[in-house]
């Protein structure tokens, strides 16, 4: 059954880890085989997204704010909430983002993930 929790947790886990030098390993088990990824600059493939993730600064904070859930099915679901986050020495990033779910193998993978910044 999905709780809300469940994916708030995946995503703030995400999150967290992007605060690291482990988010792409985080990502390589946690995003699924045919993931994408939307932002301003484009459409990623899995792969793209990691190697982006990889190349990019660290996080130093972040919040998730006003996080919502759509149940597709026990196995699918989508969070929409807004975002809040900063790398050292640069500006706030303020942002809406929706991640799409699914379940396999008693794990959550991303699936979807998109950001609109506000």
């Amino acid at each position: 059954m999905l709780r809300p929790s469940d994916l708030i947790e995946a995503e703030r886990e995400g999150w967290h880890a992007l605060t690291t030098t482990e988010g792409a390993d985080y990502y390589e088990r946690h995003l699924a085989a045919d993931a994408m990824m939307a932002f301003p600059s484009g459409v990623m493939t899995r792969s793209d997204a990691l190697d982006a993730i990889r190349s990019a600064a660290p996080w130093s904070s972040f919040e998730i704010l006003d996080p919502r859930l759509v149940v597709v099915t026990p196995e699918c679901g989508v969070l929409a909430y807004h975002a809040v986050a900063q790398r050292a020495g640069q500006p706030q990033y303020r942002a809406v983002i929706s991640s799409v779910y699914v379940r396999k193998d008693d794990s959550w993978l991303l699936a979807f993930h998109q950001q609109s910044p506000e």
